[in-house]
């Protein structure tokens, strides 16, 4: 059976539309709240229910509409009032899907295959929030909301199933997996960060998730630098401490690894610093990861003995190679997404089957529920529970058989003869059941 709602989707990605675009439809919370009861409203009787997606790649309006109703016109006002320009879903830059083309963008949107990172787990994350910011704000219909939970699922399976979200595929990534791997225990070392920038930013939350012993930020803006400090200290064992910029020699002393990325067109990591620290540190090495542009360290730095020196195009060779090892998993995941999309279907075929089971299954449990209390009141607790336990095995087993009898019917008219006859069954008197 189809039901009589349908599943459309609008959408802007960085597939197909330059920043600039993406930027102008981003949703914060105020204005995917805002497009959510433009949608739903009791004027807009034909659109069930709306959860907007929104990151820094994409921009995403998902929406269960009655089939037939005009979505078109309604969607390019609740867009405006919401203050965006509805034009931008509309020409080169935007796509529109429905139906099982929707939900597989879902699904794959969830385990990462359409992210500009690989892979990226972080997806299935802003997707649950927009998820549970649209059920907040009211009832989702059952489309909808089945199509979510299956994302939900489909994605947990490929990152459980696959190892498509394995390896570092950011130079900021690589150079603290690269790091890592020099120390034993990292919980014993120091790292410091020289910049507190969007790259800079990426590699201290790495440093932090990989269990760093400490962490020191040095930046030409101190107050930029306690932000970040600041927004790193939640959940982490090792809270950042903020270095000023004239402290950043002293401050490769105390480091073991140094990961530079600032936004300065000279080489701020000089000779004579990194001369001073090496000769403090009385032999301890001193690993130093350049992944700025134009350079951080000074061409003459690597010289010096006692340290290593990697840049961008270190580090570029190991993302190439997680990232080949990342699409060798692609034909996995594509299985796992064809499983779910599959599963969906079936629950869409038969949807019309949930209602009547759904009341089958309450009148089961009821009578489970007055026997238990029946045996509970003559016998023992533990006797109860014993009886609960076979009783559901029980209702699980019928209701198991139902199904699959109802779904093997040949034609929708035996289909609608069997639900009916099941209705017949369990709707009688229940005064007549003794």
């Amino acid at each position: 059976m189809n039901p009589a709602t349908d599943l459309l989707l609008w959408g802007v990605d960085h597939h197909r539309s330059p920043t600039e675009v993406r930027e102008q439809l981003h949703l914060d919370a105020d204005k995917a709240n805002a497009l959510i009861s433009a949608l739903t409203g009791d004027d807009k009787p034909g659109i069930v229910s709306c959860v907007p997606v929104s990151t820094c790649n994409r921009t995403e309006i998902y929406l269960e509409a009655r089939k037939g109703f005009p979505v078109g016109d309604t969607l390019v006002g609740a867009l405006s009032a919401a203050g965006l320009d509805p034009t931008l879903f509309l020409v080169d830059y935007g796509f529109q899907l429905r139906g099982q083309e929707a939900v597989a963008h879902l699904y794959r949107v969830s385990a990462g295959l359409e992210s500009m990172m690989l892979g990226e787990p972080q997806i299935s994350t802003q997707l649950k929030e927009s998820y549970h910011r649209a059920k907040d704000h009211g009832p989702l219909g059952p489309v909808i909301m089945r199509a979510f939970q299956g994302a939900f699922r489909t994605g947990k399976r490929v990152r459980n199933e696959t190892c498509i979200g394995t390896g570092a595929v950011s130079v900021a990534f690589a150079a603290v997996e690269l790091a890592r791997k020099f120390f034993a225990k990292f919980e014993d070392h120091h790292a410091l960060l020289v910049g507190a920038g969007e790259t800079g930013g990426l590699a201290a939350r790495h440093f932090l998730q990989q269990g760093i012993g400490a962490l020191t930020l040095v930046n030409r803006s101190s107050s930029r630098a306690g932000t970040l400090a600041h927004a790193l200290s939640n959940g982490h064992s090792a809270t950042p401490v903020v270095r000023p910029w004239s402290e950043l020699s002293a401050a490769l002393i105390d480091a073991d690894v140094v990961v530079s990325t600032t936004g300065a067109v000279k080489p701020v990591i000089l000779p004579e610093m990194v001369a001073k620290a090496l000769k403090a540190r009385r032999g301890r090495p001193l690993f130093l990861f350049d992944i700025a542009v134009p350079r951080d360290v000074h061409p003459d730095v690597a010289r010096q003995e006692g340290l290593y020196v990697f840049g961008l195009d270190d580090l570029d060779g190991i993302v190439q190679s997680n990232l080949a090892a990342r699409r060798h998993e692609i034909p996995r995941a594509d299985a796992i997404i064809a499983e779910e999309l599959d599963e969906f279907q079936d629950w869409i075929r038969n949807l019309d089957l949930h209602p009547t089971v759904g009341e089958f299954r309450a009148y089961l449990e009821s009578i489970k529920d007055r026997q238990v209390g029946w045996v509970r009141k003559r016998e023992s607790d533990e006797a109860a529970v014993a009886v609960d336990r076979h009783l559901q095995h029980f209702i699980k087993k019928v209701l198991g058989r139902s199904m699959a009898a109802l779904k093997q019917a040949e034609s929708r008219e035996e289909r609608l003869q069997h639900l009916s006859s099941l209705r017949r069954l369990f709707s009688e008197d229940p005064r007549q059941e003794h």
